[in-house]
């Protein structure tokens, strides 16, 4: 469907970037003033891509946190060479209105990061812990 925004210049990915759905490797990360001319100063987070020339403006808490998730550590050194998909979200919201706008998932594919740790039962005190208990699928 054309869009009257499909030609607006942007040197950061837009929503209609992301339609269909893209998967991205994380080349870099930059901090960047996002203030508009004469405002008070708005840094934000920008992640480059190995496959765009467009960087992608981790502007809200709700995208943040999923890339946390995504990633299991909010260390932005470690998100290098790590894939996400950004797509859109046909339901965002702003001011009260229904505009859309970008959001991030982990690939289909990748597995979540490890959440408990291996080795012994970290919660045994003294010598010769017993191995932690095996997850058992019924």
């Amino acid at each position: 469907m054309p869009s009257v925004r499909q030609f607006n210049k942007s040197n950061y990915l837009k929503k209609e970037d992301c339609d269909p759905d893209i998967l991205l490797t994380i080349k870099s990360k930059e901090a960047k003033n996002m203030a508009w001319q004469g405002e008070p100063e708005d840094m934000k987070w920008v992640l480059y891509f190995e496959e765009s020339m467009k960087g992608f403006v981790v502007s809200n808490l709700i995208n943040q946190d999923m890339l946390i998730d995504i990633m299991g550590t909010d260390d932005l050194n470690k998100w290098v060479g790590k894939k996400i998909v950004l797509y859109v979200n046909p339901d965002i919201e702003h001011k009260g209105k229904r505009v859309g706008g970008i959001r991030v998932r982990a690939p289909k594919n990748q597995q979540p990061p490890a959440t408990q740790p291996s080795g012994p039962n970290p919660d045994w005190v003294g010598e010769n812990p017993p191995p932690p208990e095996d997850d058992i699928a019924f």
